[in-house]
């Protein structure tokens, strides 16, 4: 029986894989296997700087812009090579979605394709040998022009030009090596594809602009006639990178660098810059969905794309962040740091970027009216922030206040929100954002802090990180590009919105019509979980619980088996003195100390280094169950008569045989319960992984509380998913206890 119900499982295995390979086939080009769809885009990439090729790469302004439309859109991009008349054949037939090759918006075109919106400007000029003698308009008479075909300039020498006097090529690459050869005296080509001919050959070529009665042109993206839906979607994200300024910063990219052939594309990134945050600081930083959203994440965004470097967040803990960035576990941190003299002995702090001042956040209705009334209130802070430290002050000056300090800006308005505290201190930005969210809050803006300026955190002396990031940050203040993502989060009231530089929209804050409990239980789990996707923080922190109890499972099932070996071996023959002591000590100092402890001792100590929180909690998960496991398999093999060794010794053999094949098996049916508490407490302690910036069920619950205020509901669904996991496999040990005592 057992052997069919085996192979009706592989069976059916077996029809979900190949299922799976079907639809994964059937589906090929629907997306990349990120759920994405992909456009298709037609390009001749013979024509720098809007489209040509580095390599495989499809590189220039036209592609970044599909590339940065698209990416705002929601799609994967393929480009795909064509001449560029045979471009206006193939996107009306539908064999490309659309194209992209420096189309100019005319009415003739405009007969066969759709337009996107305009996204550059030109003008035709020449583009001549060095030593022509062609110096005017006039000039031009007799000369041979050499054109590429169907496009503007060819339209310009066709109406006042002799057809004999004109080479028609199919590329631009076959017009410039007209001139170079000497088979043309000129070419007609846009402004701005001259300047990168001229910059591929600055001995041989230079450009003329004398032909004034060219006009100004727009290019714009093809789109098959009728395909609006597409068209205009692809217009919406148009208009959303230019303004938010990534239109024109990827423009200014191929300016500054001459329109030169040799320029990588705006998205080839040159590094990666891992910075860590605390995303529970709106509207500095917080979650929206799985994005990392806030000023500061979107200012980081900026200087991502003016330097070409990707932006890799990460979370921890705010006063974790400062000892992070130390070790240099991330290039730098971005959490809402107050510039002050304390934090400038251990890190070196960018330009400052934005200015803020310390309030109060209280109940409406609160009798607190003036800094007189604070005296002997009860005050809720965030450890290690500004707020903190004006609250000491406070207590120096003789206040007599009842300071409360909590890990998370969150935590500390629950304190006030539930009547623990009488008031918040906090950022002046960040309690607009905590009242905009919140009914029933109110801020007094009546204390006598000074102002103070946020700056981003490096480790001192790392000035090569410091000075990329920090020149771009001065251009992006200087160019205004930092005051309209502030300006962004005030039009918005500092409530939590999409990204600066996403397209989502804001979800509405709409409740349902009925009342009552039910009505409000709905409500709020559509608030905790659904809206804005935050059931992802459950999904993941899950994910990664499940991951860390496995593999410290597994290590500590193997170390705790070695060292209750080694102990046992001691115990029975008095050998191994030296390995004994050392277990005895490990299993003294694991047991004697506090898993917390040992998890930040062996993040921040044993392994700074290294910034893979996972295997880092894994490895001290692992060490701390290590020696529980010991000394359960210890007891165990106590609990095996001693008669049975000494058999095995009277039988020839040798201690190690006589553990591994004849003792172990007998104690392992003795220690499963021990073993199965020790894999459910196990569980339940990597819900401290979070101090370390993992996200770990708890702390996806936790950041579900920080957004909604919600202290209740996701904690509940976090501990029934603990719950649901702990009764599972209790179930599947009682289940293996049985099968074990019936072979007994």
């Amino acid at each position: 029986m057992e052997r069919k119900q085996m192979i009706a499982v592989i069976a059916v295995i077996a029809i979900l894989c190949v299922a799976g390979a079907s639809y994964a086939v059937l589906s090929g080009g629907d997306d990349n296997g990120d759920g994405r769809p992909t456009l298709v885009v037609e390009t001749s990439p013979d024509f720098a700087p809007f489209d040509y090729q580095i390599g495989s790469e499809y590189v220039g302004i036209d592609m970044d812009i599909v590339r940065a439309v698209c990416d705002d859109m929601g799609y994967n991009v393929q480009f795909r090579t064509n001449t560029f008349d045979s471009i206006l054949i193939s996107v009306p037939q539908g064999k490309c979605d659309m194209g992209a090759s420096g189309f100019t918006i005319n009415p003739e075109r405009a007969e066969s394709v759709d337009f996107s919106d305009p996204y550059a400007e030109v003008h035709q000029v020449l583009v001549v040998p060095i030593d022509t003698d062609i110096k005017t308009l006039d000039d031009l008479d007799g000369k041979k022009i050499t054109v590429q075909t169907g496009t503007t300039g060819a339209d310009y020498a066709a109406e006042r030009y002799e057809t004999s006097n004109i080479i028609f090529q199919k590329t631009y690459s076959d017009v410039v090596n007209d001139l170079l050869f000497g088979k043309a005296d000129c070419e007609v080509v846009d402004s701005t594809v001259a300047l990168s001919q001229v910059d591929a050959h600055p001995n041989e070529l230079k450009v003329l602009d004398i032909l004034t009665d060219s006009p100004v042109e727009q290019y714009g993206f093809i789109f098959a006639k009728g395909n609006t839906e597409l068209r205009d979607m692809f217009n919406e994200s148009l208009q959303h990178i230019k303004d938010n300024g990534l239109h024109q910063q990827i423009l200014d990219y191929y300016e500054e660098n001459g329109y030169s052939v040799e320029t990588p594309s705006f998205f080839s990134y040159k590094g990666t810059l891992i910075v860590e945050t605390s995303p529970d600081f709106p509207p500095f930083e917080y979650l929206y969905g799985s994005e990392y959203t806030g000023i500061d994440m979107d200012i980081m965004r900026a200087i991502g794309y003016d330097i070409n470097y990707r932006i890799d967040f990460r979370q921890n803990t705010f006063d974790s962040i400062i000892v992070s960035v130390q070790q240099g576990k991330c290039d730098l941190g971005a959490s809402g740091f107050t510039i002050d003299d304390d934090r400038k002995q251990r890190v070196d702090f960018s330009t400052p970027y934005a200015e803020i001042h310390q309030v109060l956040v209280v109940k409406e209705g609160s009798n607190i009216q003036s800094l007189d009334d604070l005296k002997g209130a009860k005050v809720s802070v965030q450890t290690g922030t500004s707020g903190a430290g004006y609250a000491e002050e406070l207590n120096d000056r003789g206040m007599g206040l009842d300071i409360r300090t909590q890990k998370d800006y969150t935590i500390a308005l629950l304190d006030v929100i539930q009547g623990k505290t009488d008031c918040e201190i906090v950022d002046s930005t960040v309690a607009q954002a905590q009242v905009a969210k919140t009914s029933g809050l109110k801020i007094l803006d009546i204390l006598d802090a000074e102002p103070e300026y946020y700056g981003f955190i490096f480790q001192k002396g790392n000035t090569e990180i410091y000075n990329l990031v920090n020149d771009s940050l001065d251009k992006l203040i200087a160019n205004g590009t930092v005051d309209k993502i502030l300006q962004y989060y005030a039009d918005a009231e500092y409530k939590e919105v999409p990204s600066y530089y996403s397209n989502q929209q804001a979800e509405d804050d709409d409740e349902s019509e009925e009342t009552g409990w039910w009505a409000d239980l709905k409500d709020r789990f559509h608030t905790d979980f659904l809206k804005n996707d935050r059931y992802l923080y459950i999904f993941e922190g899950l994910k990664n619980t499940i991951i860390i109890t496995v593999v410290a499972l597994i290590i500590g099932l193997i170390l705790g088996s070695v060292v209750a070996m080694v102990r046992s071996t001691h115990d029975m023959t008095g050998k191994l003195r030296i390995l004994n002591a050392i277990c005895h000590v490990y299993i003294t100092v694991i047991r004697g100390t506090p898993v917390m402890v040992q998890l930040l001792l062996i993040y921040y100590v044993v392994f700074a280094s290294s910034d893979n929180g996972v295997l880092i909690a894994s490895v001290a998960f692992g060490l701390n169950s290590g020696a529980y496991v010991a000394e359960v398999v210890r007891s165990g093999i106590t609990a095996v008569p001693k008669g049975q060794m000494e058999a095995c010794r009277s039988l020839g053999m040798s201690n190690r045989m006589a553990m591994t094949n004849v003792i172990l098996p007998q104690a392992i049916r003795n220690i499963l319960p021990a073993i199965g508490n020790e894999g459910i407490s196990l569980l339940k302690e990597t819900s401290v992984a979070g101090y370390i910036g993992i996200m770990d069920l708890t702390r996806g619950a936790d950041i579900i509380r920080g957004q909604t205020y919600d202290a209740l509901l996701p904690i509940i669904v976090a501990a029934a998913i603990y719950l649901s996991i702990v009764l599972v496999l209790t179930y599947l040990i009682r289940r293996l206890e049985r099968r074990l005592n019936r072979a007994y």
